[in-house]
């Protein structure tokens, strides 16, 4: 890798975290009916505005110790995360897909996903639920991506379709068993909604790696809060924001991850 391009996805990085902390103001107003734009950010315990020194994201994080420079309530590792996925996704992003013209629009389009992504995952920690509209704006992000790489680079449309099928046809049944032997729900509408317009923007196996990667990390970590905390066994998950993890990385890793297959691996 040249210097230029070490230099412009550090750049990228930077630049996702500032977006991904816009991500986390959005995730945090919207739930509540609040502006996103006025007032500037404030800290939710004290209300008093937090100082540009204090709002550089990932970094003020770190230096403030997770606490509010003046109440010293806790800022959650959450926030944290999310400016790191940010940061990573936009990265990602453009090593993968930054390189040439051809790729520009799928660059442009996965940024867009990125930021939407970091919004739902917000949303979803802090409220358990998955907006439609959200769901609509990630549907037309589907739709473009897997329509430009169809159209420009010949990709075989029924490997979405067939994605789409899997995630829609797979959490629905999930939905159902659970529903018929447990009477209860242990998935959301949204979730399935989730994963099937993220099998049409990566493809049926991509989404199968998606789903193991959310499912294998979700449980880690909500066994380990469990563990660590007095969580209650039998509060509600927010099971999107993995599922959000593995498919983004999917969207910006999946062709290649399919290539090595069939070329290296067969």
């Amino acid at each position: 890798m040249e210097a230029f391009e070490i230099l412009f996805a550090i750049f990228a990085f930077i630049f996702g975290a500032v977006f991904a902390s816009f991500a986390g103001v959005v995730a945090y107003r919207a739930p509540k009916g609040l502006s996103i734009v006025k007032p500037d950010s404030y800290c939710p315990s004290c209300k008093r505005p937090i100082k540009h020194v204090d709002n550089i994201p990932v970094l003020s994080w770190l230096l403030l110790g997770g606490k509010c420079r003046y109440c010293k309530s806790k800022i959650g590792v959450f926030s944290l995360l999310m400016e790191i996925c940010g940061g990573l996704g936009f990265m990602f992003a453009y090593l993968q897909y930054g390189d040439t013209y051809k790729n520009l629009p799928i660059f442009i389009a996965l940024m867009l996903l990125v930021f939407l992504f970091l919004v739902m995952a917000g949303i979803d920690h802090e409220t358990h639920d998955i907006y439609h509209i959200t769901l609509v704006l990630f549907a037309v992000i589907a739709i473009f991506i897997t329509g430009y790489r169809v159209l420009v680079f010949e990709s075989n449309i029924w490997d979405y379709v067939g994605g789409a099928a899997l995630g829609f046809g797979f959490f629905g049944a999930i939905k159902l068993i659970a529903k018929f032997v447990l009477k209860k729900d242990a998935l959301g509408t949204g979730d399935i909604y989730l994963v099937g317009i993220g099998g049409f923007l990566v493809g049926a196996f991509p989404l199968l790696l998606a789903i193991m990667f959310s499912t294998l990390l979700g449980s880690i970590i909500e066994i380990i809060k469990i563990r660590t905390s007095k969580s209650q066994r039998e509060a509600e998950i927010a099971f999107g924001p993995y599922l959000l993890l593995g498919i983004g990385f999917m969207a910006i890793y999946g062709e290649s991850i399919m290539k090595f297959y069939w070329e290296v691996l067969l």
